[in-house]
């Protein structure tokens, strides 16, 4: 929960211009789909309910929808090489990548969350093991990372005693 909390708070300490144009027009479209919901409600119900709802639809999805579109476009960043070792002689899981800047704008922190999660043989199982998974990690890196520039990542998942197949996906939110 912590991590929910500090991830949360680390994304909104870093807005910029474009954050704001986003979540302020997300709210506009809001109060328009509701005032629209409230004017058509002697013409037809049904129709006013179905903006209404979409209305609020929209405020509940929409927060993820414009963080996703904002990370691909304003903040991207792209993660490579992505290699993960079991060590037999202890129970410790090594997870290697490189995550490079492919924005024009310099960044100056990284927030790298790994999990680890069971490999399955279909995608609805896989995305199940997702949503559970058998370690997560999340650091911060407070390095300058340039346009272009590439920089190594290293985490290392102590007592990991999974003995089975597993996969490994690593997010990377640079500000």
């Amino acid at each position: 929960m912590n991590e929910l909390k500090f991830s949360i708070f680390n994304y909104l300490n870093h807005f910029g211009p474009y954050d704001y144009i986003a979540y302020i027009w997300l709210i506009l479209t809001f109060f328009i789909f509701l005032i629209l919901s409230i004017i058509l409600i002697r013409k037809s119900l049904k129709l006013s309910i179905f903006i209404m709802l979409l209305s609020f639809i929209l405020l509940f999805i929409g927060p993820f929808a414009l963080k996703y579109f904002l990370d691909k476009t304003v903040r991207p960043v792209e993660i490579n090489k992505v290699r993960f070792q079991k060590l037999h002689f202890s129970k410790t899981l090594i997870v290697d990548s490189q995550i490079k800047n492919i924005s024009k704008k310099t960044y100056s922190q990284c927030q790298i969350s790994t999990k680890v999660y069971k490999q399955e043989k279909t995608q609805i199982k896989t995305f199940i093991s997702k949503l559970k998974p058998i370690a997560q990690r999340t650091i911060l890196s407070k390095i300058e990372l340039k346009s272009g520039d590439s920089m190594k990542n290293r985490i290392v998942f102590y007592n990991f005693a999974y003995n089975h197949d597993i996969n490994v996906s690593i997010m990377a939110e640079c500000y």
